[in-house]
């Protein structure tokens, strides 16, 4: 069975979603840049977007979103290799897998989501999947403004 592509274009930034047949998700972000930006700085701007977008409710420490950055662990990360981290679980998680990865490379900002199986499936997912969205515009205009 096919994937449901999502699509959705503002401005300049493009999002694209597809859940697989098997509960996998695949979203991709991206915004076109003037500039290369350092990975690890891209990482920071991402989490620090996560928590203005959830108001400070969900903070990213020790390699895991966790609520006010002590507990729990919605989501847990492997250590970021080559500019990606392997989604290892937590409570958002239906099971271990997929990857999170950013990249700038002169051209365009990115951050894509591979493989990751969500815990929450038809309305509540599309409320993830709508947070997912509005972290993502923040962190990519955050990223192309500072890139000028």
């Amino acid at each position: 069975m096919p994937g449901l592509g999502l699509g959705v274009a503002c401005s300049r930034m493009q999002s694209v979603s597809v859940m697989h047949a098997s509960g996998a998700v695949d979203t991709c972000q991206r915004e076109p840049i003037a500039g290369a930006v350092d990975v690890v700085r891209l990482e920071v701007v991402y989490w620090d977007a996560v928590r203005r977008v959830t108001l400070g409710l969900v903070r990213f420490s020790e390699d895991a979103l966790r609520l006010f950055g002590v507990w729990p662990v919605l989501l847990r990360f492997g250590p970021l290799v080559d500019g990606r981290r392997a989604i290892l679980g937590g409570l958002f998680a239906r099971r271990p897998g997929g990857t999170i990865e950013w990249r700038a490379n002169g051209v365009d900002v990115a951050v894509d989501v591979t493989g990751f199986t969500p815990l929450l499936r038809g309305p509540l997912w599309r409320i993830e999947s709508l947070l997912h969205d509005l972290v993502g515009r923040r962190f990519l205009g955050r990223v192309a403004r500072e890139a000028i």
